[in-house]
């Protein structure tokens, strides 16, 4: 098998990084003898593949908390030293979306969106003191408004995950040519209608 690996390599010119790579589903007698063999590590589903939790059932909420520690790093950065303004700007520009890659693809849990909000919240109107004293100037439905509704504009993360993923309905609704697309039909719904029959396949 590494033989193939190796003249794959060498016919595309693309190599596998053996050390950033993770053995998986493979019986305990068999997976440490062929992890030392390819020289990389064993792991257990579900994993981390660019940047989403991989695996065969839907993932949860500590899956998802990769999430949350990419927004508390950008937090801890400069949130501190910023003017209401430029928090809001921080907030629509940086950290908001850091969760659009996620949500074009996995319906996020209401507690993950939940502490994401606590986040935003928190970095609008305290920057990062969480001991600073006062509440919220605006309650988060209007914050949320759009700017000519009498709102700050910021992103709604339920709506905008929603709208995310019926894109993602509508490139297989209307049987687009990518091939994501193309091997759903192909496997699933030859002679079937999708909106008609039961879900079948991973999740």
């Amino acid at each position: 098998m590494k033989a193939l690996l190796h003249t794959y390599a060498t016919s595309t010119g693309l190599h596998v990084n053996y050390g950033k790579s993770s053995m998986i589903n493979v019986s305990e007698e068999r997976i440490c003898h062929l992890a030392t063999t390819f020289g990389c590590s064993t792991g257990v589903m579900p994993f981390t593949y660019l940047g989403l939790p991989m695996g065969t059932t839907k993932p949860k909420i500590e899956d998802m908390s990769y999430l949350m520690v990419k927004i508390e790093r950008r937090l801890n950065g400069c949130s501190s030293l910023l003017s209401l303004s430029g928090r809001l700007q921080l907030i629509n520009s940086v950290i908001t979306p850091v969760t659009t890659y996620a949500m074009c693809t996995i319906k996020l849990h209401k507690g993950v969106i939940d502490n994401i909000d606590r986040a935003r919240k928190q970095c609008l109107w305290r920057g990062k003191d969480v001991d600073k004293k006062g509440g919220h100037l605006a309650a988060w439905d209007i914050v949320q408004k759009p700017k000519s509704k009498g709102g700050l504009g910021v992103m709604n993360l339920r709506i905008q995950n929603d709208a995310l993923l019926l894109k993602q309905l509508h490139k297989f609704s209307s049987k687009q040519n990518i091939p994501w697309v193309t091997l759903i039909w192909n496997t699933y719904y030859q002679n079937r209608v999708p909106h008609a029959s039961r879900e079948i396949g991973s999740f």
